[in-house]
């Protein structure tokens, strides 16, 4: 990659929030190599222990004096454009996942992001995703040259609104830009060679060595639904999983938006394959509901009445318990 010395020194420069010696470093070395200006003289030449205040006045002096726009915090990739000129950070970063149980969590697991070896997923809100949040049904780390926020991390508690790390994926010719938000990681966005970040990405989604039997039928039913059948009833999918107060059912949970009711259907398991227990559940919510055997809740409080969608055979989930 031919890369000019302006470039590696914006680059520098959208790293350096608290690398003072590495800054340092990067000075010295492009005056080695030919970039020159006063503050950058000058800022080759201090000491290790200058105040990150006087360092970052050097910093952005010597840019200026090279007509090198300054790094700015929320722009996606560190992308800008001066003079016909295009500077971004360099996609020189390493990334990598692992799927592992949860550390604070039981019968849980969760996706932990390597960035240049340092795992920042704990550094950040504490705990990686759940995979089906990052990968199922679809890979939500898919970049595209429309900035998308994506949660990487979440609280230790297990709940993202406790507290969350968000990272803003961009994709730039060559490049993948990520830029933390919230519960932040690192002081500075990291980037990744594209093609090298598809094939991490698409490693992660083919990982499937986590699955329980249960975890697969969950997985085949997010990705077999037919959403639009049920929108035409008025519902949407929440989630599928096994049912934690009997583990013999699997429960699948939709959502009635317009009427404001929770509406769940359980599915026997033992016996069961995950697909053939999959295969039951898309295969019943492809049919009318008011045929189900569903229980219902409402989500207003103090209301009685039921969905317009229910069956004779619905009942309350409150009788149901």
């Amino acid at each position: 990659m031919d890369v000019s010395l302006e470039q590696r020194f914006y680059d520098a420069a959208a790293r350096s929030t608290s690398d003072a010696a590495g800054l340092i470093d990067v000075a010295t070395r492009l005056l080695v190599e030919g970039l020159d200006s006063p503050a950058l003289r000058e800022l080759a030449g201090v000491p290790h222990s200058t105040r990150s205040k006087e360092l970052r006045r050097l910093l952005w002096t010597s840019l200026d004096e090279l007509s090198i726009p300054r790094p700015t915090r929320h722009s996606p990739g560190q992308k800008v454009t001066q003079d016909g000129t295009t500077y971004a950070r360099l996609p020189t970063d390493d990334l990598r996942f692992e799927i592992v149980p949860a550390r604070e969590l039981q019968r849980s697991y969760e996706v932990l992001v390597y960035v240049n070896g340092v795992e920042i997923t704990e550094a950040g809100a504490g705990m990686g995703m759940h995979p089906f949040d990052l990968i199922v049904p679809a890979n939500q780390l898919v970049a595209t040259a429309e900035p998308r926020r994506v949660l990487v991390a979440r609280c230790t508690c297990g709940e993202p609104g406790c507290g969350s790390t968000e990272t803003e994926i961009t994709r730039d010719g060559d490049a993948v830009h990520w830029d933390w938000y919230v519960d932040v990681p690192l002081d500075h966005g990291v980037s990744f060679d594209a093609t090298t970040y598809d094939a991490a990405i698409d490693q992660l989604a083919a990982d499937r060595s986590w699955q329980q039997p249960v975890d697969t039928a969950s997985r085949l039913v997010l990705e077999d639904v037919d959403r639009d059948v049920l929108a035409g009833a008025g519902l949407e999918l929440s989630w599928a999983a096994a049912d934690h107060r009997d583990p013999d059912k699997f429960l699948v949970a939709l959502f009635a938006p317009a009427e404001k009711f929770q509406v769940f259907l359980r599915f026997q398991l033992p016996g069961r394959s995950p697909e053939d227990v999959a295969a039951d559940v898309v295969r019943t919510l492809r049919v009318r509901p008011r045929s189900w055997s569903a229980t219902f809740h409402s989500l207003v409080v103090g209301r009685r009445g039921r969905p317009s969608m229910a069956g004779w055979r619905w009942r309350s989930e409150d009788a149901w318990n």
